[in-house]
């Protein structure tokens, strides 16, 4: 199995978790909320910080959702979700590994609106 296949793997791994809540509770319902369609979507970056977890989460070809949860309140409003441009995004720094996950899940994405 080449590296690209084993992130490939943690993707879809991923996603499921994500989709069963099973990652974070918080992240499912504020996704869902922003987006009621989504049933396809990719966590591509989480930071886990002090006081939050920040997950990117790319949601279709063209956009990516920032997706801050707090760990001090368990709270939907407290979440924030912010919609970025996937070529803004890609104009960030990225560590290679990051931009290795990004381009994987963008191909994953691109199989998913395939079919």
């Amino acid at each position: 199995m080449t590296s690209r296949d084993h992130v490939r793997a943690d993707l879809l791994s991923s996603m499921a978790s994500m989709l069963s809540g099973n990652t974070n509770p918080l992240l499912l319902a504020a996704l869902k909320t922003a987006f009621p369609w989504l049933s396809f979507a990719l966590i591509v970056n989480w930071i886990p910080e002090q006081a939050e977890d920040i997950y990117s989460v790319l949601i279709d070809l063209d956009r990516i959702a920032i997706v801050e949860i707090s760990r001090l309140s368990s709270d939907l409003a407290d979440v924030s979700v912010e919609v970025v441009d996937l070529n803004k995004y890609k104009k960030r720094r990225l560590s290679i590994e990051s931009r290795r996950k990004l381009e994987v899940a963008i191909d994953l994405m691109r199989g998913n609106y395939a079919s």
